[in-house]
């Protein structure tokens, strides 16, 4: 029998591997070894990142075995100071925003916060300038009614000027007071009372001594709320209402350092909150400091020309008669100067001729 053919030769007996198709390995040592079915796998829970000792205080549990019950989580430890910590950063809290609420009302008042941690007045202007003036005209000349209740004036304002032409303001004494000429070119307001009668004379009721103090305190109104919230304002003339079938002729004048200690304090510390009427302003508690104020400083006025230069003068004469002293007690006032030898009885006889007067010869 003829031997067998290459090919069909023992794959034993062959060469090892001479193609290098062989594995160099052999397979089944690449798998992973048998485990013994009665061991369990040693797993951790996720939610166990380390493994300590309850005695030392742990918070997180202990490695378990599968099954086991959940071994609960001991509660964390509160300091005792806690509760004091809380207080102190509510504490800060409640003082930043108190420090915010300061600033966005210190920016919000007129002027920047002109009025220096407590509010004046409860009601502002919205704007400086000419547009504050206007403000306070239409606030002010509101506040103010006939026993009808209409009411009493319309107030307007200007700048120290008749048409067009700048005005000074010339204060003129009397005789008894020195007789001297004061000039005052300080910028200031003119304030126009008119009772949209003719010549802008109050058309309804009758004049009177009480209608002429209430005017008076429109006036002085006016002047504590422009000083107050226009600060380049230094001083303010407010023409007074004629009597039916006469012109206007009566003004009251103030300068800023009048009513200075008026503009340190509230505006009610001055002026009672409710504005009084035609019938109840002599009992309103506000009614002396009124007098006291306005009555000096209450004129005749009359226009001029000056000779010199493209401007005029508001000529103001007193209404205080020449040989009286001028009611003592009053703010001082450019028109006025302080009587030491006259007796209270003697000024309280002059300031009633001086209402009187007013009264008479005014729209009052």
């Amino acid at each position: 029998m003829s031997s067998p053919e290459p090919r069909d030769r023992n794959p034993r007996e062959r060469p090892p591997d001479p193609a290098g198709t062989r594995p160099r390995h052999d397979p089944e040592s690449l798998l992973p070894a048998t485990r013994d079915p009665l061991v369990t796998d040693d797993v951790v829970d996720a939610d166990v990142v380390d493994e300590r000792s309850e005695e030392r205080g742990d918070l997180l549990p202990a490695r378990r075995r599968p099954g086991a019950p959940v071994e609960p989580v001991a509660p964390a430890r509160h300091s005792r100071y806690s509760p004091r910590f809380h207080f102190l950063t509510g504490a800060l809290v409640a003082v930043g925003v108190a420090a915010l609420v300061g600033l966005v009302v210190f920016i919000a008042l007129p002027g920047g916060g002109q009025d220096h941690g407590q509010r004046w007045s409860q009601w502002t202007p919205g704007s400086g300038g000419a547009a504050g003036a206007q403000q306070i005209a239409e606030h002010v000349g509101q506040e103010y009614r006939l026993p009808d209740g209409r009411q009493i004036v319309d107030v307007s304002v200007t700048g120290l000027e008749y048409q067009g032409v700048p005005l000074a303001v010339a204060v003129r004494e009397a005789p008894a007071q020195g007789g001297n000429i004061r000039v005052f070119d300080d910028t200031g307001v003119m304030y126009h009372l008119c009772g949209l009668g003719p010549s802008c004379a109050i058309a309804t009721g009758k004049p009177s001594t009480e209608r002429h103090l209430l005017l008076r305190r429109e006036a002085l109104e006016l002047a504590l709320y422009t000083f107050r919230y226009l600060g380049d304002v230094r001083q303010v003339v407010v023409l007074m209402p004629p009597a039916v079938g006469k012109t206007p002729d009566q003004a009251v004048f103030f300068r800023q350092g009048d009513v200075a200690r008026e503009l340190d304090r509230p505006l009610t510390a001055s002026l009672s909150p409710r504005v009084p009427s035609v019938g109840t302003v002599k009992v309103s508690p506000d009614t002396p400091l009124v007098d006291q104020i306005t009555l000096p400083k209450t004129f005749s006025f009359s226009l001029t020309a000056a000779n010199t230069d493209a401007r005029g003068f508001i000529v103001l004469d007193s209404l205080v008669a020449s040989d009286s002293p001028t009611p003592s007690g009053g703010s001082s006032s450019p028109s006025s100067s302080s009587s030491s030898s006259g007796s209270s009885s003697a000024a309280t006889s002059t300031g009633k001729k001086a209402k009187q007067k007013s009264a008479s010869s005014g729209g009052g």
